[in-house]
């Protein structure tokens, strides 16, 4: 059967369809040129093979849905490259990565690590969303937390509880990407103007909740603290480029700080993250700038200098920061 794009509405990432295909080499050969070899072997009473692949590439990380529509045993040996988050979204899966295996349901996600062996079993109807993240990357945002370089890969629990309070908001982040993607506004050819700190946020969430070899490391930053001119220099360095899309990374490092002191610094002293403080400095400035200007001046133009890319998203948290809407600020004249 030759390859074929499902343009289905019903499943994520249907904006973003890779192939459809009832060959088992095909599907293997196209799953590989994403991910890596493997093998990939149906479960003996099958009837009907039909896999189907929908992926939106980011920057350092891609979002993926993958079926196979009946049971089939997947193994792809050492990831290398890569580690792959996989969260069901129906049916079930035993997954086996080094030494733990995990049975992977709605509830119960896993993560492979590039460094570990891994052998899977898919049942039928098992549906996933993959979240593949580049090595090298994962290695890069962990050093930026820690403030420290690494010597060795970071390797997570494989077992990713989505009962947690810390998991279940990350994985909402997750899904938010997902429909970021389906609606063509990020991933894919049309990236978003905040791309990068979109991914960021995605990598730092799953650095900082999900059970690791470095957690212990995130701990003694978080007591370790930040000092007060450190503060000082990344809440001056936000609002000199309230315009520009800033990362956590650029932040930190204008300041001369591990990520996580940065983030646990903001949460002590501002009592939000420095993403949180961002948002709010470019509305407190896009009100200043209403104010300020005449009436017939542009919102969009007041919204774009004040760092904001969505202007419907933009009038929403506006008007509930300040009771009213950009226009009717702007219509004024001057301050109420």
């Amino acid at each position: 059967m030759q390859t074929r794009p499902h343009t289905g509405s019903a499943e994520p990432l249907s904006a973003h369809p890779l192939f459809q295909t009832g060959d088992i080499d095909r599907a293997r050969q196209n799953v590989a040129r994403k991910f890596c070899t493997h093998d990939l072997t149906p479960g003996r009473e099958y009837k009907r093979f039909e896999a189907r692949h929908n992926h939106a590439a980011g920057q350092c990380l891609s979002l993926n849905y993958l079926s196979y529509g009946c049971e089939v045993a997947i193994n792809p040996g050492e990831l290398e490259r890569f580690y792959l988050v996989q969260l069901p979204l129906a049916g079930t899966a035993n997954v086996r990565n080094g030494r733990v295996e995990v049975a992977a349901c709605r509830q119960r996600a896993t993560v492979l690590n590039p460094t570990r062996e891994t052998r899977m079993t898919w049942h039928a109807g098992c549906h996933k969303l993959l979240l593949q993240i580049d090595r090298g990357a994962v290695q890069a945002k962990a050093e930026a937390l820690l403030g420290r370089r690494l010597t060795e890969p970071v390797v997570f629990d494989p077992e990713v509880d989505l009962t947690a309070p810390a998991l279940q908001h990350w994985s909402k982040s997750l899904f938010s990407a997902v429909s970021l993607a389906q609606n063509r506004c990020a991933f894919g050819a049309q990236m978003h103007p905040h791309q990068a700190r979109l991914e960021e946020e995605l990598l730092l969430g799953f650095l900082s909740h999900q059970p690791s070899n470095i957690s212990h490391g995130l701990r003694r930053e978080e007591a370790a603290g930040l000092a007060p001119y450190q503060l000082r220099r990344a809440a001056d360095y936000i609002r000199a480029n309230l315009s520009e899309p800033l990362t956590l990374m650029q932040v930190a490092g204008e300041a001369g700080c591990s990520l996580r002191s940065l983030q646990m610094g903001f949460k002590r002293h501002y009592d939000c993250t420095p993403m949180q403080y961002l948002a709010r400095e470019r509305l407190n400035h896009a009100h200043y700038l209403l104010q300020s200007l005449p009436p017939d001046h542009r919102v969009s133009a007041v919204a774009f200098d004040a760092g904001f890319s969505h202007l419907g998203r933009f009038s929403i948290a506006y008007r509930a920061t300040f009771g009213r809407s950009p226009r009717e600020t702007l219509g004024r004249g001057g301050p109420a």
